[in-house]
């Protein structure tokens, strides 16, 4: 019975103890070199605070910053990744929430480092790596551990500008790590290509596919996704064969016209999460890579990345909108109405989740928990944990869950119009000549802004939108960018496309 996500690494380790875990351009770490560090960082920290903690990594995206991770789990406590570029203010904010006991860092960040640590310890981690395992504390806190002790908190924008951190436990990552394997045929002959940073969820897939299976993951570097040819090149020299991105990233590739020049055919799997992906960029890449299987994921940070997922099995026209599927195993998805009723037919609702993959809620912020972890509403016999995700869905008519966008990113229009933004954004990216975009509201003009980057203009594209949507539909006002922000996920930053577009600066 796995409990812990040590008995993949430690059984991983035993298995492949030569075998690359994760490497990057520079370095690349071992499973056995990446066990031994976990402990001697473990037997560091079990030194100095308890167990049940947060550890704060301040690092550098590289194949120590996970072993600082399975340091902090060695000690009975749980790790919070931290983005090295972020302002100082908001780990200001993260940590008033936190209050973490401890602080490891690399050499590049350790004066920032020990500027925001307060009165927590803070520490380089390749000191803490000179220390002795000590066998006998490891052991001891191995043994009193439970699968519903928390691995890790991530940080995500709260809508009151207050950074929420998500709770995700052992079980969780268990549960997550296996249904990977089981579903996806991920297993020890996988090389897997990191995309996500170590603060976003996606980064759980690679990181605990290559923990519990034995594979290897190499960190792709920040610069294979502004040049292409880099990213081939790379993908190519690693022989890596899976690949979980951001939509947005499979977006650019395919738009920079290097899948018809020099095609990655050692893909074997090609999944994303995290944005809707059009079919027109997707079906680039099934041209391009034919032999992939490819597979459509969905899930917010609050269900341990992903609970529901659609293989790509059809032919889909490129102004097509793409399933997410079914839920994953051990998962109850729900999609109910205003009433809290399961919706019927075509019927549009708030998609819910229940399962063992739901965080155990917010740090230290019981108020937005209550709000977001709910008693089940169709259950009133026992206490029943439900997530509600803010998003809306329906079911077509395979069966299949239609993503429809945020709850609010529905509107209301010209008055009486209830509009999805999704769908608007599905029609846009369907135009050849649209790179990428997205639409805002503006609600104090009752006007859709459709912001976009691509070899058009705004009468042009005002034209064949109309031929593919309802009047009632069509953006009010355009704004061409040579360039959409971005944010650290590599999604599009759309708070600060409405400050901007929205809020007058354009």
């Amino acid at each position: 019975m796995t409990t812990n996500v040590l008995d993949y690494l430690d059984a991983s380790a035993a298995r492949f103890p030569d075998k690359i875990a994760f490497g990057d351009e520079k370095t690349t770490l071992t499973f056995s070199q990446l066990r031994d560090k976990a402990r001697r960082g473990g037997s560091y920290l079990a030194a100095r605070i308890g167990t049940n903690l947060p550890v704060a990594v301040f690092m550098e995206k590289t194949p120590e910053c996970l072993a600082a991770f399975f340091a902090a789990v060695s000690a009975g406590c749980f790790y919070v990744p931290l983005d090295t570029k972020m302002p100082a203010e908001r780990i200001k904010l993260i940590f008033n929430t936190l209050h973490p006991a401890f602080v490891l860092c690399d050499e590049k960040n350790e004066q920032e480092a020990r500027a925001v640590a307060g009165q927590a310890g803070c520490e380089l981690f390749s000191a803490a790596c000179q220390t002795e395992p000590d066998e006998a504390a490891l052991a001891a806190i191995r043994a009193a551990h439970v699968d519903t002790d928390l691995l890790y908190v991530l940080f995500t924008s709260g809508s009151t500008g207050v950074p929420k951190g998500v709770t995700i436990s052992h079980r969780c990552m268990v549960d997550y790590a296996d249904w990977l394997h089981d579903a996806l045929d991920i297993d020890e002959n996988c090389v897997l290509g990191n995309q996500a940073p170590f603060v976003f969820d996606n980064s759980t897939l690679d990181i605990y596919s290559t923990l519990k299976n034995g594979c290897t993951t190499w960190i792709i570097p920040r610069k294979c996704f502004a040049f292409h040819k880099t990213m081939m090149r790379f993908l190519a020299e690693h022989d890596i064969d899976t690949i979980f991105f951001v939509p947005s990233a499979l977006i650019a590739i395919a738009n920079s016209g290097i899948l018809d020049i020099a095609p990655p055919t050692g893909l074997k799997r090609v999944y994303f999460c995290g944005e809707v992906m059009p079919n027109r960029q997707l079906n680039m890449w099934r041209r391009a890579v034919p032999g992939a299987v490819y597979c459509n994921m969905y899930g917010p940070t609050e269900i341990t990345d992903v609970c529901a997922y659609y293989i790509v099995d059809r032919e889909f026209d490129d102004d097509a909108p793409l399933p997410i599927g079914r839920a994953c195993a051990n998962t109850r998805i729900l999609i109910l109405n205003e009433d809290d009723k399961p919706v019927g037919p075509g019927e549009t609702g708030e998609l819910c989740v229940l399962g063992t993959c739901l965080s155990r809620g917010y740090y230290n912020n019981p108020a937005q928990t209550e709000k977001a972890f709910v008693q089940n509403p169709l259950n009133s016999l026992f206490h029943e944990r439900m997530y509600r995700t803010g998003d809306l869905a329906r079911y077509n008519e395979r069966g299949e869950i239609m993503f429809l966008g945020r709850r609010d990113f529905q509107i209301k229009h010209q008055g009486c119009y209830r509009i999805e933004l999704g769908e608007i954004e599905t029609a846009l990216l369907s135009v050849r000549e649209v790179s990428n975009g997205c639409c805002l509201f503006d609600e104090a003009r009752d006007e859709i802004v459709c912001v976009y980057m691509g070899r058009t203009d705004d009468d042009t594209l005002a034209e064949q939108l109309k031929a593919k949507l309802p009047s009632y539909m069509l953006p009010n006002r355009y704004v061409q960018l040579d360039m959409l922000p971005m944010t650290i996920n590599d999604k599009i930053d759309r708070v600060l496309l409405r400050s901007s577009c929205i809020g007058g600066t354009l």
